[in-house]
């Protein structure tokens, strides 16, 4: 199969963060001219980010029609999952490892829930009375889904990975909580016999799973039985089945907000903490290459092809560093 260059798209190309209206200094009056400036490019804005928005649609259309039915799941799982907001009529399936921690605080926060007193399970609990699965009532939740603007937030695959075996299987890892130390020391026992270096399929360092131990699990285990963070999109939120109005993506975050912002109409208050601190927080493509580079390139290119959907869905490239 032919590569491409891994930051290539099937989108418009060259849009970039167009500069916001800033504070003006108090000796300086805005002239009617600086007002019919920013205007003009507010609009020049919008009408770039609604053709991208069109262009992500149909990339995922097109997927979805040559997939056929290998892209479908159960048709409930954006009930189980999505969080909502009705003063916004904003429905969102978060995706972990791709925004969905800030996500949650996101939806708490245009929801007017106090959660920075809370810990962790307190964000849960809350979040929790948010998603559609909360909703007993079947009609009103198909009624909800179908009227609200629904949004996905989705990452290249690759990343998403390197990002969920940094932050869950290795003791540096922000999220190495106990659950995630054993099923690292379970995935190094089941799959260090896979090494491609024979010296290493019996080392008694590291404990944890290696790289290389991950891709291996991920390869052959089954998609009903994976963890949420390193699921495939269509188990976390069947895009084929439902649709999205608007695909965000990691790497063109701080256009897609500043798009969605002004596509709800936030207000002042809900739209300062709209995905703040996590703008330019994506795992780099050189890390991601930094990974890849210690495993086999037959692995990644089987990788590849395990999860070719979710690169097609979204138009994310086969890097060209694994071919």
């Amino acid at each position: 199969m032919k590569c491409f260059a891994t930051r290539g798209r099937y989108e418009t190309k060259n849009l970039t963060a167009l500069p916001r209206t800033t504070n003006v200094p108090e000796a300086k009056m805005t002239t009617m001219t600086d007002t019919h400036e920013q205007v003009h490019e507010d609009k020049q804005f919008i009408s770039l980010m609604e053709t991208t928005i069109k262009e992500r649609k149909e990339t995922l259309t097109r997927a979805c029609t040559a997939l056929d039915n290998n892209c479908n799941g159960t048709g409930t799982s954006h009930f189980e999952r999505a969080f909502y907001c009705k003063k916004y009529k904003l429905a969102v399936c978060d995706i972990y490892k791709s925004g969905s921690s800030t996500m949650l605080f996101t939806i708490l926060n245009m929801n007017d829930v106090k959660w920075s007193d809370m810990d962790f399970s307190g964000w849960l609990r809350e979040s929790g009375k948010l998603r559609f699965s909360a909703i007993s009532n079947t009609e009103e939740k198909t009624v909800m889904w179908n009227s609200y603007t629904k949004v996905i937030l989705v990452r290249d695959p690759f990343e998403r990975f390197v990002s969920g075996y940094a932050d869950k299987l290795i003791p540096t890892g922000g999220g190495h909580s106990k659950h995630y130390r054993d099923l690292s020391l379970k995935i190094n026992q089941e799959y260090r016999h896979l090494r491609s270096d024979v010296s290493k399929r019996n080392a008694t360092e590291p404990k944890h799973a290696t790289f290389e131990d991950f891709l291996n699990y991920l390869l052959t285990t089954k998609e009903t039985q994976m963890d949420g963070h390193w699921a495939d999109y269509v188990q976390l939120c069947e895009p084929c089945a439902h649709g999205y109005d608007v695909i965000m993506k990691m790497d063109t975050l701080e256009n897609d907000v500043r798009y969605v912002t002004s596509l709800l109409n936030l207000t002042a208050e809900h739209s300062k903490d709209f995905f703040k601190n996590q703008i330019g927080r994506s795992t780099k493509s050189n890390k991601t290459m930094e990974y890849f580079k210690t495993i086999p390139k037959e692995l990644a290119n089987r990788l590849y092809e395990n999860r070719r959907r979710d690169f097609e869905m979204f138009g994310y490239r086969k890097p060209e560093w694994i071919c």
